[in-house]
């Protein structure tokens, strides 16, 4: 008869148990967060490289990055001119210089094209070319004449305007050719900028042969007819089979970020580790038809950090802001869910557009996309969001250029005082009185795991509780039962 009691108690038990399993199985994990780690456009292509952060991307979007001004480049061009002992640009001495004179031609090249003296750029890089091949000059030593020249060809021909296509195709072409040998001597220079050069000149090649181009792609090939929601798309690529996360890619690559590359050796074991961190980027560009269209050295979608770069350096360090640009960087951040990035990316597009063609139809047209890209960005915020997306970058676009224009007006008064730009100390004033332009890496670059952990702290306890309450309840049932069966045993009925 104990046995019995002891089993019905156990049975009693397993039941209460069972329901204690389905009470607490909604609730039988915990989710803790274990940290912030980089995503995977954290990592560069490039040992050592640059990599990329959106804040990079919100500042050139509203100038907010310190840009020199004619002073500096008229007191710089005064200075190298007495540094290679001549009197204009076009008259160079016809002794071989050295490699340090070398130098210094890049700096005039420089300083000219920043002046609008496009035409006077390319003659000095062409005078330096003829100087290194005449001293013997090859291979990686002639990047940044190459590079330079295809530039100010470039430039220059934008500075003009595409009226004569001919004449257009023609000096495009040659640029292209320059910054194509650039490449091939240095592809990781300046993260990458000269690829995508390469890829916006033969994208404005095929576009003055097919206007239409303009409204189909952007300079990379994203498709400006293709439906984006941005509220689903994010920066990891969801077709990889490694997912970011899910088999520690995140931990490995904060490693790798902290201590690989601290020396060249241990870098190399990571090459393999690094191929995989950043098969993980979403990748943009080379979308369905840019093949075909558009003769591009880019034939493959890419990670979406790699353009970008390329866009942010050629604007920061080039000609300046571009229509093409301001387009490209509002389609790819559309494809990585940086709504707010994107809606002022369009807006800088939209108030630039009449550069792209003569064809006022091609602007209007370019515009009305922005505006529509805009239009699904902000049906997804608040109201009261929104309505404040123009008012605050109108805001950051203004303080972006006072910053320059005071950046350049000091530059000026301390020229005008005698000071030397070779002054290390040169802008410490302006920068105490200023401070920082570059506006800080926010929530969108940081990387949150949250893990799910088996089990809940409440799990076992609530699978003891019941299990407790209903052996407790059927021993005492059974106590019960036990009592009444001996008095009826004792006391029988008559």
């Amino acid at each position: 008869m104990v046995a019995l009691r002891f089993l019905g108690v156990m049975a009693a038990a397993l039941a209460g148990a069972f329901v204690g399993i389905l009470v607490a199985w909604p609730y039988h994990t915990t989710t803790r967060i274990d940290g912030a780690f980089p995503l995977p456009h954290h990592v560069p292509k490039y040992p050592g490289g640059v990599s990329l952060r959106f804040a990079m991307v919100h500042d050139v979007l509203h100038e907010r990055y310190p840009r020199h001004g004619r002073a500096y480049y008229e007191e710089r061009n005064r200075t190298v001119l007495a540094a290679l002992n001549v009197a204009a640009a076009k008259r160079l001495p016809d002794a071989l210089p050295s490699a340090g004179d070398f130098a210094l031609m890049d700096d005039l090249g420089v300083g000219l094209e920043m002046l609008g003296r496009h035409e006077e750029a390319v003659e000095v890089m062409r005078n330096k070319l003829r100087k290194q091949e005449k001293a013997g000059v090859r291979g990686g030593d002639l990047y940044t004449t190459y590079a330079d020249l295809g530039t100010f060809l470039v430039h220059w021909q934008m500075a003009e305007g595409f009226a004569d296509p001919p004449k257009t195709k023609e000096r495009l072409r040659e640029g292209l050719g320059c910054i194509r040998k650039s490449i091939e001597m240095k592809p990781d220079a300046h993260f990458g900028r000269e690829i995508w050069q390469a890829v916006l000149l033969e994208f404005l090649l095929a576009a003055l042969d097919k206007p239409d181009l303009l409204l189909q792609f952007d300079m990379i090939g994203d498709r400006l007819d293709k439906s984006i929601d941005p509220s689903q798309e994010d920066r990891i690529n969801k077709d990889d089979p490694h997912l970011w996360g899910g088999v520690g890619l995140d931990r490995e690559a904060a490693y790798y970020l902290s201590d690989a590359q601290k020396t060249p050796d241990n870098a190399k074991t990571w090459e393999n580790r690094v191929s995989m961190f950043r098969r993980a980027i979403t990748t943009v560009g080379s979308e369905e038809g840019w093949r075909e269209a558009v003769p591009s050295s880019i034939e493959q979608p890419a990670p979406f950090d790699e353009p970008t770069l390329g866009v942010i350096g050629m604007w920061r360090l080039g000609g300046g802001a571009n229509p093409h640009f301001a387009l490209a960087l509002g389609e790819i951040m559309m494809r990585v869910g940086q709504r707010h990035i994107a809606w002022g990316a369009y807006e800088r597009a939209a108030d630039l557009a009449p550069a792209v063609s003569k064809d006022a139809e091609i602007v209007r047209k370019l515009v009305a996309h922005c505006r529509k890209r805009q239009a699904v960005i902000e049906g997804q915020l608040p109201a009261e969001e929104a309505a404040a997306l123009r008012p605050r970058y109108t805001i950051e676009l203004a303080f972006g250029r006072r910053y320059q224009e005071e950046y350049q007006t000091y530059e000026a008064r301390r020229i005008a005082q005698g000071d030397s730009l070779d002054d290390p100390q040169f802008y410490d004033a302006f920068d105490a009185e200023h401070g920082p332009i570059a506006s800080p890496v926010g929530p969108e670059d940081k990387y949150v795991v949250e893990q799910e952990y088996f089990p809940n702290p409440r799990f076992f306890p609530t699978l003891a509780l019941f299990a407790g309450v209903f052996a407790f309840s059927a021993a005492c049932l059974l106590r019960w039962l036990n009592g009444w069966r001996r008095r009826t045993l004792t006391h029988p009925l008559e």
